[in-house]
């Protein structure tokens, strides 16, 4: 007798969880279960590094392909692995940067936050005020602009003569002078809000506090050498030849290599690298 009442009340238990979790929103509770510390987001990053400095490693592989490629289409082949190479080491640059991925990782955060909020929550209803205060001042400006004598004034203007010429017709209005100040009120207020809402969510709380501190080593780092002490070396990615792209192609693997043994990232590492092969002749041209 306990046995089956205790199954009927487990079997209702997981009936209601099933439908609050139904009833989430979909993109809602994304954050929860993960920790947005300084190291765990570091270790995200590195997995990101260890991902683009791959990516770079195979572009500079190309890169090395096409500089002893021979025919007519050696050239364009050559160019296009080049440009490829470029893309993926730009991504790799802005990977290593951990400000980067903490700003990514809080924005995304708020961007949930804000998702989560009811169509009845103060946040809102703030949003819907704003919106409606902005489509006033929109209208009154229409309204002006379309008055002969506005007209006339800004006539054969451009640029920034003709904003600023707008800006002193409107503030001859009293209707638009108010119409802004409401705007500026209510836009004020959803700023609080949402201030408050990204304050009072414990995980919005460490994925700032994480970004705070990446500021602070990053900013520590570019002081002591302009280099940069993170391995964010920049590379020269222009050659006039084959010779000179595959030096290139050469550079680029060993900086990957490198980034990729700090991080442990040895699983893309069990080709030979081609950055300790010498130079091959290639073309020139």
């Amino acid at each position: 007798m306990n046995r089956n009442r205790a199954l009927t009340i487990s079997v209702i238990t997981l009936a209601v969880v099933a439908v609050l979790s139904a009833a989430r929103p979909a993109l809602a509770y994304r954050r929860y279960g993960r920790s947005y510390s300084y190291s765990a987001m570091r270790a995200r990053q590195q997995m990101f590094v260890n991902m683009a400095a791959n990516a770079q490693l195979n572009a500079a592989k190309q890169v090395l392909d096409a500089a002893e490629a021979t025919g007519n289409n050696a050239q364009s082949k050559l160019d296009a692995s080049l440009a490829k190479l470029r893309e993926e080491a730009q991504k790799f640059h802005e990977a290593q940067s951990l400000t980067r991925h903490a700003a990514k990782e809080l924005a995304e955060i708020e961007q949930e936050i804000l998702e989560e909020q009811k169509e009845d929550s103060p946040y809102a209803k703030a949003t819907k005020l704003v919106d409606s205060a902005r489509k006033k001042l929109k209208d009154i400006e229409d309204r002006i602009l379309e008055e002969p004598s506005a007209k006339l004034q800004l006539s054969g203007l451009s640029g920034v003569k003709l904003a600023d010429e707008r800006e002193s017709i409107f503030r001859r209005h009293a209707d638009w002078l108010e119409a802004k100040t409401g705007l500026e009120m209510e836009a004020a207020e959803l700023a609080h809000i949402r201030i408050e809402l990204f304050k009072s969510d414990k995980h919005w709380k460490e994925a700032a506090d994480t970004l705070v501190q990446a500021r602070k080593d990053e900013g520590a780092a570019e002081q002591m050498t302009h280099s940069g002490a993170s391995g964010r070396i920049g590379l020269t990615l222009t050659a006039k030849n084959a010779a000179e792209a595959a030096n290139v192609a050469r550079a680029a693997m060993a900086q990957a290599e490198a980034v990729l043994r700090a991080n442990r990232g040895g699983r893309y590492l069990n080709q030979p690298s081609a950055s300790r092969n010498q130079p091959s002749p290639g073309f020139n041209k």
